[in-house]
């Protein structure tokens, strides 16, 4: 359980209003003292429950501020119930989210947005797809609201994990804010005994002059990774080819037992990363704004890779057969040192109306361009002599460059507050979304992978999918205790212009896929009671599809000297999901406990299969549809203010998952596992 000291409450509802009534107050002579008796007014926290289709959760400036030393964006959400992000150190770059019913390899089942302005880079679905992160400083961030689930009409199917809105800040007056940050961290396992360390600066300038406010952040970061993972093997029966001898290997057990040793570390990332970023926002008239936001992301990072081994004369081992300790095993998987620099583009357009009167509407535009993004790592041969395996000496490598690669998203959005003949009160949203998505990569040979210049073609990736989305939502007050939300969403998906081109020992193997489409409805219903003021109730059931990415589609990926399948004939994932939820508020705090079900078909995960018509050799790993998956489980969280000591604030959860794989056609031997990733327990 976490706690935090001194933060207004966590739910930004608003409060019911409180009225004097004056009737029968008798207004004394001019100079008269007037006694009035002692009047004490408490009301328990306010809830949301009855405001949205879903359990909603909400951090606030100042508690992000009383609470978290953040450095990223990401650390803003480390203290909400059911969800996590996969930070494994400060400025990591690799962080999904998961969430009670997805894990860190589905980074594309959960949706963030700043401002209403998509950051979750939705082009595939693994750990190497997190939200664009970089683009929003911590201090920008004026709170934190995420909707779970995918209850909501007004989201695609990727929000089946939940919906994440960093609402942004912008001037009301001159101002101008400096901050540093330094941070370190010893770290001491197997062969590794080192301290890695890092800084954080930021800068911001704005100003509001008359309807104009502006406001440009600065922000660098500049890290260094521990290790991220170890390179290991089991001893091997195979004793053909000749092997060297070595020292230095640590004995260890690997995660099923067996015994295996470990050779070296992989993934020590130091990288520099600076944002920039304009944003500028008008008031047209006092109910009407336009807003744009211009960012830039900048990386330049250097990977490295440590081993422990040595040979008979001292030089470090890092790739081919080897023998320790009487026994023989095959070095490799931990190569691949490398250099990435990238340049990413983001704007966005906003314009709105905020009457908070019978009818409001929102046009959102938002670019997001790969100017450039190159990425060279080694590839050395998997044998031969030791200096041929050293990626320090032996350079050869490969460079994938995936600029062009990029999405854009437009949404038309509008909200009527009609009053019906019988007095109830309606809030209806509608809308049109469409989005594109667009990969370009190429990968190339090269000679010296620090140095990264291209050489012959190895192979290219292209595609392009879009998706057009209607969809129309009433949330109808019956009266003041019982609320009924309806929903529903129609989108048609369509994926063209897939294309893979693979040089093989035969020259340039192209594959070029016929063009696909879908068309999937999702309906969703909420109802929600609340008897009293301190209680509140509610049930919600929804159907929702999450289309594949494009990448998922037709992207290559090269590991070492391997090639990773694409899968093109993929199918749209889907998910029934349900919840309940109840919560006691009290004058200050509340207790609220949800109970959660998700039944998802045709999952699409990436596993391993046997030799079939699509492998090459004894198995292959690629991205595949599993028929069934289920999860379910219970969440339970509070809050107090001021709890039995004036100052002494609380906030804690405790999630609680049973997940498993209940039909899977492709390997029935996984069928009764566990998904990958998603915890039995979440604190």
């Amino acid at each position: 359980m976490n706690t935090a000291f001194n933060y207004t409450h966590i739910y930004l509802c608003v409060l019911s209003a409180l009225a004097f009534n004056f009737s029968n107050v008798a207004f004394a002579e001019e100079k008269e003292a007037i006694n009035l008796d002692e009047v004490m007014v408490t009301a328990p926290i306010d809830s949301c429950i009855i405001n949205h289709p879903a359990a909603v959760e909400t951090y606030t400036k100042q508690q992000i501020e009383d609470t978290i030393n953040a450095t990223t964006s990401q650390q803003t959400l480390k203290y909400l119930p059911s969800f996590q992000v996969r930070e494994r150190y400060i400025g990591d770059r690799n962080g999904p989210i998961a969430t009670r019913t997805t894990g860190t390899l589905s980074s594309a089942q959960t949706l963030l947005y700043a401002d209403g302005v998509l950051l979750s880079n939705l082009l595939g679905n693994s750990f190497g797809f997190a939200p664009r992160w970089g683009l929003v400083s911590p201090k920008e961030i004026e709170s934190v609201n995420i909707l779970y689930g995918p209850f909501s009409a007004l989201y695609a199917g990727n929000s089946m994990g939940g919906v994440i809105n960093l609402n942004t800040r912008m001037p009301t007056k001159f101002e101008a804010h400096a901050s540093t940050q330094a941070f370190i961290q010893k770290f001491e396992l197997y062969g590794t005994d080192k301290t890695f360390n890092g800084h954080h600066e930021t800068f911001s300038v704005g100003n509001k002059i008359n309807d104009l406010s502006f406001l440009f952040t600065a922000d660098n970061l500049d890290t260094t990774s521990q290790p991220m993972q170890f390179a290991n093997s089991i001893a091997t029966n195979t004793t053909a080819g000749s092997r060297t001898a070595v020292t230095g290997a640590y004995l260890d057990k690997d995660p099923s037992g067996k015994n295996r040793v470990v050779f070296g570390a992989t993934g020590i990332d130091h990288s520099e990363q600076l944002n920039l970023k304009f944003k500028a926002a008008y008031d047209i008239a006092p109910t009407v704004k336009i807003a744009y936001t211009f960012g830039i992301w900048n990386l330049d990072s250097h990977s490295d890779v440590d081993s422990y081994i040595k040979d008979a004369a001292g030089n470090a081992v890092f790739n081919g057969r080897v023998t320790f300790n009487g026994k023989n095993y095959d070095v490799g998987g931990f190569n691949n040192p490398g250099e990435a620099e990238a340049t990413h583009i983001m704007q966005a357009l906003d314009l709105k109306s905020n009457t908070k009167g019978l009818f409001d509407w929102q046009l959102t535009f938002s670019n997001y361009d790969y100017q450039k993004d190159k990425n060279s790592t080694s590839n050395v041969p998997s044998s031969g002599t030791v200096a041929a395996g050293n990626p320090y000496l032996n350079k050869v490598g490969r460079v994938v460059d995936q600029a062009g690669t990029g999405w854009t998203v437009f949404d038309a959005r509008g909200t009527l507050r009609p009053v019906d003949n019988h007095g109830d009160q309606h809030t209806i949203d509608f809308g049109y979304h469409i989005d594109g998505y667009k990969l370009r990569s190429d990968t190339n040979n090269t000679a010296d992978w620090s140095v990264g210049d291209k050489d012959t073609l190895f192979s290219t990736s292209r595609g392009e999918t879009a998706t057009q989305a209607i969809y129309l939502q009433d949330k109808w007050q019956l009266d003041p205790k019982w609320a009924l939300t309806l929903g529903a969403r129609q989108e048609h998906w369509e994926a063209t212009d897939g294309r893979n081109q693979t040089t093989t020992s035969a020259g340039f193997q192209t594959s070029a896929y016929y063009d696909k489409s879908d068309n999937k409805f999702s309906p969703k219903i909420s109802i929600s009671f609340e008897p009293l003021p301190a209680w509140g109730f509610s049930a919600s059931v929804s159907q929702a599809y999450r289309f594949p990415t494009v990448s998922e589609l037709y992207q290559q990926v090269t590991s070492g000297t391997s090639l990773i399948q694409n899968n093109p004939d993929l199918k749209t994932e889907e998910v029934i999901s349900g919840e309940f939820t109840a919560e006691r508020r009290f004058a200050n705090g509340l207790v609220r406990a949800s109970l959660f079900t998700e039944n998802k078909f045709d999952a699409l995960v990436s596993q391993t299969i046997p030799t079939g018509p699509s492998c090459i050799g004894t198995q292959c790993t690629f991205i595949q549809n599993v028929d069934h998956v289920r999860t379910r489980g219970i969440e339970l969280s509070t809050e107090w203010q001021d709890l039995l000591i004036n100052g002494l604030d609380l906030l804690g959860s405790l999630t609680l998952t049973e997940a498993e794989i209940l039909r899977n056609e492709a390997n029935p031997a996984l069928e009764g596992n566990k998904p990958l990733r998603i915890p039995k327990s979440m604190l």
